[in-house]
């Protein structure tokens, strides 16, 4: 009897040891909120359409800022300039199901900013500058691509939104 109570005792403290050392799931966030602070933090998306994981055709809207398998996305929005002449800003966000796809999406707007450098360097290259300057972050289960003036100002709000909420 003291064998089998030693080994549950063993047993009990091994699976606590686990599941402190596991990570936390990642919170689930408001991508309303989320759009509304990173979009706040400039002026300039007033100018600019948005579309997201809302719309009816959303999973077609998704392949224009990701190759990336639409199943694994749980929701997305992108502002993008209604007129692309003279005009490369974007914000585009992907919020994964699963943390561990979050590599992916981050992967995917990456080679989607080499697609529209590539694209812009042909017909404006005064929006290079621009894109070179982009920022693509993560925080959580989310990816974010950044394309514009005040492009730290809007990481950060997307930081700080995800941190803090």
């Amino acid at each position: 009897m003291k064998k089998v109570l030693r080994f549950a005792v063993i047993l009990l403290a091994f699976a606590a040891i686990l599941s402190a050392c596991s990570s936390k799931p990642a919170k689930e966030i408001s991508m309303y909120d989320l759009k509304n602070a990173m979009a706040g933090a400039t002026s300039r998306f007033s100018e600019m359409t948005y579309a997201s994981s809302e719309d009816s055709d959303k999973e077609n809207i998704f392949t224009h800022i990701s190759d990336m398998n639409y199943s694994k996305v749980n929701s997305f929005f992108i502002y993008y300039a209604t007129n692309g002449t003279g005009n490369a800003d974007e914000l585009a966000v992907i919020e994964v199901k699963d943390s561990s796809d979050l590599s992916e999406a981050r992967k995917s707007l990456e080679a989607h900013l080499e697609t529209r450098k590539s694209l812009y360097s042909t017909y404006d290259k005064s929006q290079l500058k621009k894109l070179e300057a982009a920022r693509i972050a993560t925080n959580g289960n989310c990816a974010a691509l950044i394309v514009g003036d005040e492009a730290d100002k809007i990481s950060d709000a997307f930081q700080n939104f995800i941190n803090n909420n």
